[in-house]
Parts: C-alpha cells; sequence; structure tokens
C-alpha cells in the first residue's frame, strides 16, 4: 500500500490547530464542505465532507492526532486513512500528515499528493494569517474524490 506523507510547522499550538481539524467550522475554513455525526447506539462519530464522502473517525486524542477512514464504497479513497498527529516544537506544532492504503500510484493518487499539500498550507495560513484558501477559493485545486 502506497502514502502521502507531508509535514508542515504550524506558529500556534496543538490545541488550536487541532480545533482546526476536528471541527466542522474549522474544517470548512481551510479544506471543504464539512459535517460530524453521531451514532446513537455505537457512539462512533462520522465526518462527511463534500456533502458526497463519508468517514469513521477512528481516532481522536485531542489535542494531538486524529484519524479519518473513508467508508465510501466507489470512492476512490475507499478504505484509505487520514491522519493528522500533533506534536510541539518550540512555539510551533509540526502536522505530521499521512495519508495511507492507497492500492497502486495513480495519477489521482498524485493529484491529491499535490492537493494535500496545498490545503495544509492553507491550515497553516488560516492559523497564521487569518486566512485560508479552502475548495471554494482555491485556484482550480481539485480535492473532491467523487
Amino acid at each position: 500500500m502506497n502514502q502521502i506523507s507531508l509535514l508542515v510547522r504550524i506558529r500556534s499550538t496543538p490545541a488550536e490547530v487541532f480545533d482546526k481539524i476536528s471541527t466542522e467550522r474549522g474544517i470548512e475554513e481551510w479544506f471543504c464542505r464539512a459535517s460530524f455525526s453521531k451514532d446513537e447506539d455505537s457512539g462512533e462519530l462520522y465526518l462527511r465532507l463534500w456533502d458526497t464522502t463519508d468517514f469513521r473517525v477512528t481516532e481522536l486524542a485531542t489535542p494531538s492526532r486524529m484519524t479519518w477512514q473513508c467508508i465510501s464504497e466507489g470512492n476512490p479513497w475507499y478504505g484509505t486513512d487520514v491522519v493528522f498527529e500533533l506534536k510541539t516544537e518550540t512555539d510551533k506544532t509540526v502536522v505530521v500528515f499521512d495519508h495511507s492504503g492507497w492500492p497502486e500510484i495513480s495519477d489521482f493518487y498524485r493529484d491529491c499528493a499535490m492537493s494535500w499539500g496545498y490545503f495544509l498550507e492553507s491550515l497553516r495560513s488560516l492559523i497564521e494569517e487569518g486566512a485560508g484558501t479552502p475548495e471554494d477559493v482555491s485556484p482550480g485545486c481539485e480535492a473532491d474524490p467523487t
């Protein structure tokens, strides 16, 4: 299996960065449309991106780690895991990002690698400069896997 691995340093606390990757409002400010729901019977937390792509939140360790697993069958991201790990480095938070479980390196995989780099920079810009460049304002960046 293949993996996209990136790292970005953000002048902020892990708590502030975690808020931007773990809340609807936060995700929408740097990435795309997002909504969370909770299964009342199982207690499992779910995330929907772009109104089309569903994830199960398989790990939520505030404020250091969050993992989303794509559960939308037929979607190119199906079965992949998106992991955000946050570490403190003096006055910065290091975001160690991995999108793992890719069955092959394809053109779509390459597009996603570029897009994730773009959107992690959007996250840094949002926190450090006050404005991100989410999907609706990005310059032609295609992240939606549908």
